[in-house]
């Protein structure tokens, strides 16, 4: 015969998963559903685009350096590993620190081939530093910083040399922003809905007045409801070139129609679309 604490164990152990369940239901669980980015293609080479960059936000990127194979009081660079430096650059906006170069070892000539080329918004009126460094095991060395009190003007010309007092010089591209075309959103399927869920700053679907959180409710006057698997995607590839149709509910819940098609787009660095 069961006891009346094995009795009351079979008893208990259902009820406790039913509460729990009961729990997470009322907290909710968050779901997580595949975000589908819309097609991005490269701008078209040495076509006026409409609208041009915006006037804050530039292309930034370290394209190399060339430094002295001694420093100023005539010391080898590197007591370890070779003669030369182990190099890498940094760039600041203000005290924020928005690009870092990886470290290429035993070189006076780097390229930084694997670094990363940006836009990054600059307000008017901002200073950008340059920064230039010696890796080293116990502490990194500077070997130029340089302050670039007009970065916009800077801009004009597509890049910029930096001679150091150290003898060095570095070669900063500094441009107005670069471009790729598309609508410039993200979107998630969910079960019977499609949820924007994000938009790229300086795109068609922002200047649109598309939103994070905005739910499509229709694409081509067609109901997202209605539709078969995949049909959404299909209609928004297909259509994102010659006119995009979309109705869209607002979280306020207004709802409004909008049109979107491929146009300039100018993503920065943390919107993790490459410009190169």
């Amino acid at each position: 015969m069961k006891s009346l604490r094995d009795s009351f164990a079979n008893f208990a152990l259902p009820l406790c998963a039913a509460a729990l369940v009961c729990v997470l239901a009322a907290f909710g669980c968050g779901a997580v559903y595949p975000e589908i980015k819309t097609p991005v293609r490269p701008a078209p080479a040495g076509k006026e685009l409409s609208p041009p960059p915006p006037a804050d936000v530039l292309y930034l990127a370290f394209e190399g350096a060339t430094i002295p194979s001694t420093t100023r009081d005539g010391r080898r660079w590197d007591a370890v590993g070779g003669a030369a430096p182990d190099p890498f650059a940094k760039l600041f906006l203000g005290e924020e620190e928005i690009v870092r170069t990886p470290v290429q070892s035993n070189t006076l000539t780097p390229t930084w081939p694997d670094g990363v080329k940006s836009n990054y918004r600059v307000p008017k009126g901002s200073v950008l530093r340059v920064e230039l460094w010696d890796k080293n095991p116990i502490n990194n060395h500077p070997i130029c910083v340089w302050d670039i009190k007009h970065p916009h003007r800077e801009a004009q010309q597509g890049s910029l040399d930096i001679l150091c007092d150290s003898g060095a010089k570095v070669r900063l591209a500094i441009a107005p922003a670069k471009a790729k075309i598309g609508v410039g959103f993200y979107y998630e399927l969910r079960t019977q809905d499609v949820y924007v869920s994000r938009v790229v700053a300086e795109s068609p679907a922002a200047r649109a007045g598309v939103k994070p959180g905005d739910r499509i409710m229709a694409i081509q006057g067609k109901d997202v409801r209605k539709m078969e698997e995949g049909e959404p995607k299909s209609l928004i590839n297909t259509n994102s070139q010659v006119g995009l149709h979309l109705t869209l509910k607002h979280d306020d819940g207004s709802v409004v129609d909008v049109t979107l098609k491929d146009g300039p787009m100018y993503p920065l660095h943390s919107e993790e679309i490459p410009v190169e």
